[in-house]
């Protein structure tokens, strides 16, 4: 009898495990136009899809290497008109597709993609929500590896208040899923050097481009505004690649 109850027990628990992986596996809804534009090379950007997403600068040979993970449910393509602004910037920029959009089961990615690229000097990893709990993961294990570590509307998991990595925290005023509220409450797990920085009129799902009926924000600034301050801000940090002393939050400046 009890035998028979631990393996309906373990038949449930494969089940749920199934179900889980089916359902993480099918993507938020994105906006499959624009985002296949941003795959296609030109003079400027050299874009390839195997084994990553990869968009290399034409007119240099970069230095420095953008690598992102996207967050739960996400397919990369969401964000490749996002990451290929790095590369028109002259830094090579990878997404890296996740096991099952499920950047948990992907931490360490981020290795092969440095392997595969010897020349590039300073590495940058990136992460949006839950991909931003696998950057923190990986930066906690290796953070020889990364000259700097940008949270995009995330947080890390575990405490890395000790890290001595260069990060950036870009959250949004308007975000409903990654709230200001979560920010402050997970705030002194952050690198203690961390820049906090909050987009005006922003929410989760433009930093990226997700389906716009994603967008149940009322007063929010354009898809494209947002991404233009989230590219800048980010930009700017990686080319100062300083660690910033924290701030209260009500010593922050909001931005412009």
């Amino acid at each position: 009898m009890l035998k028979k109850l631990l393996w309906g027990l373990l038949a449930l628990l494969l089940l749920a495990t199934l179900v889980v992986a089916v359902w993480m596996s099918i993507p938020f809804a994105y906006q499959q136009d624009r985002t296949q534009q941003a795959l296609l090379s030109d003079d400027a950007v050299l874009v390839s899809q195997t084994p990553w997403y990869q968009f290399v600068p034409k007119a240099q040979q970069p230095t420095d290497g953008v690598i992102f993970y996207p967050g739960g449910k996400t397919a990369p393509e969401t964000f490749a008109p996002v990451m290929r602004h790095f590369a028109e910037q002259g830094m090579l920029a990878v997404i890296v597709p996740m096991p099952l959009n499920t950047a948990f089961l992907g931490v360490n990615k981020a290795d092969a993609v440095m392997a595969s690229y010897p020349a590039i000097e300073r590495w940058h990893l990136i992460g949006h929500s839950l991909g931003g709990v696998a950057a923190a993961a990986y930066a906690n294990r290796q953070p020889e590896q990364l000259s700097s570590l940008l949270f995009w509307a995330s947080y890390p998991a575990s405490d890395l208040s000790a890290l001595t990595v260069p990060t950036l925290s870009l959250s949004a005023a308007l975000d409903s899923q990654t709230t200001p509220e979560k920010i402050q409450a997970y705030r002194q797990r952050f690198p203690g050097n961390t820049l906090f920085m909050e987009l005006p009129a922003a929410n989760h799902w433009q930093y990226g481009y997700f389906a716009d009926a994603l967008n149940t924000e009322s007063g929010l600034q354009s898809r494209n505004k947002q991404i233009e301050q989230l590219v800048a801000h980010s930009l700017a940090f990686i080319h100062s690649q300083q660690p910033v002393d924290r701030l209260p939050l009500t010593e922050q400046e909001p931005l412009p």
